[in-house]
């Protein structure tokens, strides 16, 4: 029974973990968005931290999940890319960065070509005030600081 019990949480526990949102910070400073991955997201994401220069980003919106780049089908479970069809998707997959759980509303930074990343696709708790702020900032290229 005990050793029932041990084996329902170990698979259980990282289970109930790919519900709870993700936790990213997400910083403008006057030259690059930089997004760094909290806790276990930074695991999952393979990364402490990705960088990208205001220069590269070309477009910032919210999709729903279906308009956001396809991503392999298969099962993927290695530090810095995973993928559970559904649940979680973080790393880089195919050139785009992503950290997202099973939202729908999802903020999509389409990158310039020939950058470092295709498109970063993120899950926030509110994605249209992360969008409002991030344009804002972006688009005067604070020489400040901003955290979200």
């Amino acid at each position: 029974m005990a050793l029932a019990t041990v084996l329902g949480l170990i698979v259980a526990g990282p289970i109930a973990l790919m519900r709870i949102p993700t936790h990213l910070q997400l910083t403008v400073t006057d030259t690059a968005l930089v997004i760094e991955p909290q806790g276990l997201d930074s695991w999952w994401a393979g990364t402490g931290r990705v960088e990208v220069p205001l220069a590269a980003i070309a477009s910032i919106r919210i999709v729903p999940r279906s308009e956001a780049p396809a991503v392999p089908h298969r099962h993927k479970l290695r530090p810095g890319a995973l993928h559970l069809a559904g649940k979680i998707t973080a790393g880089v997959h195919d050139g785009t960065f992503w950290d997202v759980r099973n939202g729908d509303q999802l903020l999509m930074i389409t990158c310039r070509p020939e950058t470092q990343f295709k498109a970063l696709v993120l899950q926030f708790a509110n994605p249209f005030a992360t969008l409002t702020r991030t344009r804002t900032v972006v688009a005067h290229s604070a020489s400040r600081s901003t955290t979200f």
